[in-house]
């Protein structure tokens, strides 16, 4: 059914608008008092008339509405004023991109009012596939992919972002953006191909009261679904403000992928926490290494942690996280000599410094339900005081751990620690947290979110990391949960704790795949020094100016990506289940000669890396044969 227009839309009358038309078209109307809204992409239907609104105080706004009025600040950005029969006004706020769409709710408010749910509703035709982690992103480490027809998701939790592909060809994903002040969102599979925005939280939360951190062990995957819950307007405002809804479009991966609107609707830095935004001196993106998978039993210790700056130095790389356990080093290392953790501290990062290693630690965002130790950050105080301790001890980073929801407070929470790390001069990255949301434009010294399954995971997957088989796994997310921005995979690794069904090349490209401005290698440092692929890992950039997706990947079965760093590209290939014999195109490369350096599979050997050398001219096609699970690697330099 079409929709009844609330306005005409006025065109912008210049050259470009007649050069160029605009991709993607939303538009809002009202069916029998209900606001809807479909959406078009280069000429096509890609969302059909889809449900708009939410449920305030028990109010469905988007049902019985009277009028509406449409202001327009430029041809792609515009505000409804939505008239209720009952009186209720509010606004929504579209956006139009030649990439997407996004839009969002403003509700007037002088005071506390309660959320019961979201009639945000995206209506695909039949025959659409999806793919989609079925779990919140908080659950990461249990996250599985699937794959799926629109046509049979009723009843789905669908992690943002999901990705589909319309049977015209076109892709799509949906996620939300600048999410701040607000409870983060999951979709809802629902009827009729059509998936909808909705609220999820921990049923430990729910039943203990504990209202942030990780529950007790029986909760850890538990969900409740669409539990009221209340919001006010932000820093004295006069208006309640969601996230942007967004759905991105492309007619290829390659689209997707480098698809920009989340950057787009963030919020800018706040420049008085940071003067030259992402360019502020102090907020530095680099590799770094942890010990979390390390073997024996001194892992934790100072004088390990020693080794891992020495082997981080030769290897170039940036940092040393020091992991959870640092701050009972009084009790646990052996000659403390009365110093107490903040001395060891920095005995630590004076090493570090002399050998230009920095050094971030490990703290949860709030105890662990049945852990006597921890100390969390949810006090003002406490969280501050902390910060300033990191800061005396030369520490520049902090991972902070285990938020395992995405309720208003967690994410009050992760905002706060974001402007206290702040003023302390100090990054961070989140792991145990819900997908990101753009937080990391608005807020430049957050460099990664984990929010994914990954290589931590590895070795549990028969008790508390049960999941898919990571070559599935490994081709999915670059074209689903790496839409939403760089995650914490914790990449790298090649003794028993390398998954089988992948191989070490595997593994060596995965670092230019899983690419993340803090790229945490969770690779034994002796096996990093003695890798045959070792100058991937000393040289690899985790800042690119270009990333191209090869036509041949294919989400779970192959995932060829191309990345710019300078002049130099790198080729990344990471192989699915199945083994894969076929030919790479190689017309990414502006015209001439080049030298390609390779690190590929031997034979069916999982467990060997062979570096080869090879002249290519642009143009010219790459022939791979890749075992399933199998990998290829190329650094490529014009001659």
């Amino acid at each position: 059914m079409k929709l009844k227009r609330l306005a005409y839309l006025a065109f912008t009358f210049s050259i470009p608008c007649f050069l160029q038309a605009q991709q993607a078209k939303m538009n809002i109307g009202i069916e029998a008092g209900q606001l809807n809204f479909d959406v078009s992409f280069k000429g096509q239907p890609v969302i059909l008339s889809s449900p708009l609104g939410m449920n305030i105080d028990n109010h469905l706004l988007g049902k019985e509405v009277k009028n509406s009025t449409v202001s327009t600040t430029s041809g792609k950005y515009k505000t409804y004023t939505i008239e209720q029969k009952d009186g209720n006004t509010y606004y929504i706020d579209s956006w139009e991109f030649d990439d997407g769409v996004a839009l969002r709710y403003r509700i007037p408010s002088d005071g506390p009012r309660c959320i019961y749910g979201e009639q945000t509703a995206y209506t695909f035709p039949s025959g659409t596939h999806v793919w989609y982690a079925s779990g919140p992103f908080q659950y990461g480490w249990i996250q599985a992919y699937q794959d799926r027809s629109t046509d049979s998701i009723k009843d789905e939790l669908l992690a943002p972002p999901a990705t589909f592909l319309l049977p015209n060809g076109t892709y799509a994903a949906i996620t939300e953006a600048n999410l701040f002040n607000f409870h983060g969102a999951v979709l809802f599979g629902k009827e009729n191909n059509r998936v909808q925005f909705g609220y999820v939280e921990n049923k430990g939360h729910v039943e203990t009261g504990i209202i942030t951190g990780l529950p007790d062990s029986k909760f850890w995957h538990e969900e409740v679904r669409n539990i009221p819950w209340i919001t006010s307007p932000r820093n004295g405002e006069n208006e309640i403000v969601t996230p942007w809804r967004v759905l991105m479009l492309a007619e290829d991966l390659n689209g997707l992928v480098n698809n920009q609107i989340i950057a787009q609707v963030s919020d800018r830095p706040n420049p008085t926490l940071f003067p030259k935004g992402k360019d502020t001196e102090w907020i530095k993106p680099g590799r770094s290494v942890f010990t979390w998978l390390t073997e024996g039993n001194d892992r934790l210790s100072v004088a390990n942690h020693k080794k891992y700056v020495d082997g981080a130095a030769e290897l170039g790389l940036q940092s040393v996280v020091v992991d959870d356990g640092w701050e009972l080093w009084e009790e646990t290392e052996k000659n403390t000599n009365g110093r107490s953790k903040w001395e060891l501290l920095k005995e630590l990062t004076d090493y570090g410094k002399a050998k230009n290693v920095d050094i971030w630690v490990w703290r949860p965002s709030s105890p662990r339900s049945g852990n006597k130790t921890d100390i969390g950050l949810v006090d003002a105080d406490e969280r501050s005081g902390f910060m300033k301790k990191c800061a005396e001890a030369g520490v520049k980073g902090l991972k902070i751990d285990f938020f395992h929801t995405e309720n208003l407070f967690t994410v009050n929470l992760m905002e706060n620690i974001l402007k206290d790390a702040a003023k302390a001069h100090l990054m961070v990255i989140f792991h145990g947290v819900n997908k990101p949301t753009g937080d990391s434009y608005t807020y430049p010294n957050l460099l990664a979110k984990e929010a994914v399954r990954g290589l931590e995971s590895v070795g549990a997957e028969n008790s508390w990391a049960p999941g898919p088989a990571w070559p599935y796994h490994n081709t999915v997310l670059p074209f689903t949960r790496w839409l939403a921005g760089p995650a914490d995979y914790t990449p790298l690794n090649f003794r028993k704790f390398c998954p089988p069904s992948v191989t070490f090349t595997h593994q060596l490209a995965s670092i230019y795949t899983f690419t993340s401005p803090m790229l945490i290698f969770a690779a034994d440092m002796e096996d990093m020094l003695s890798c045959p692929g070792r100058m991937f890992i000393e040289e690899v950039p985790v800042v690119w100016d270009e990333t191209k997706v090869l036509p041949e990947s294919r989400i779970g079965k192959l995932a060829a990506l191309v990345r710019r760093s300078g002049d130099t590209w790198y080729l990344s290939v990471l192989n699915g289940e199945t083994p894969y014999k076929g030919k790479l195109q190689t017309d990414f490369l502006p015209k001439g000669t080049y030298r390609m350096t390779i690190a590929s599979d031997e034979g069916s050997n999982y467990k060997k890396i062979v570096i080869s050398n090879r002249k290519i001219k642009s143009g010219k096609t790459l022939q791979l044969d890749l075992l399933p699970g199998g990998g290829y690697l190329a650094k490529i330099e014009k001659i």
